[in-house]
């Protein structure tokens, strides 16, 4: 079921719910054109959606699905908003929404695992003690295979495969969950 689908079943607007909500309306009709998949707003908005559509937050994760063409913008969006808030305040953001935990808990360990690997990064690059507590059992996972954030239709045995056959060094923080990211300030 797509979230337009489910507006519609819910017998509701766009326009309605982004009004009920406050969530703005930009952001619902991405939602309802495809333009974005639920999973990748906050966890602030899914519940206020949920909430508004009577329905529990679980069941949006029936909405659409996650693949690797998505993952690539959410890339895109999540490094844009890094760029248009600092990125000290974006990490911090990040723990505060516990974006983190909504990914993992949802089964979207490559979502989880990229925002705590760009959360590493950022605190490590700006000499901030990492926020280790809460996330220490996450960082001893990874995913099985190496990730790459660019598209689907490219996959790699290794990670050294990957940075030789791209000609590019994986960022370390990235490379401990197998994520291949070379630069984060490259936004397409």
């Amino acid at each position: 079921m797509t979230f337009k689908e489910l507006l519609e079943h819910k017998k509701i607007s766009g326009y309605l719910l982004s009004k009920k909500t406050g969530i703005p309306y930009t952001t619902i009709n991405d939602l309802i054109n495809g333009r974005t998949i639920i999973q990748n707003t906050s966890l602030k908005y899914a519940l206020l959606i949920a909430e508004c559509l009577n329905i529990d937050i679980k069941e949006l994760n029936n909405i659409d699905s996650y693949s690797p063409i998505e993952f690539r913008y959410f890339r895109n969006n999540l490094l844009s908003d890094l760029k248009r808030e600092g990125e000290i305040e974006f990490a911090n953001k990040i723990i505060k929404d516990k974006e983190i935990d909504f990914y993992y808990k949802n089964h979207a360990k490559e979502y989880a695992y990229y925002l705590l690997a760009l959360l590493d990064y950022l605190y490590n690059k700006n000499n901030i003690p990492i926020y280790q507590k809460r996330y220490n059992e996450l960082r001893k996972q990874k995913l099985d295979r190496p990730f790459f954030v660019g598209s689907n239709l490219i996959s790699f045995d290794t990670l050294e495969d990957a940075e030789d056959k791209l000609g590019i060094t994986i960022i370390p923080e990235f490379g401990k969950y197998n994520i291949i990211e070379e630069d984060i300030y490259n936004v397409a």
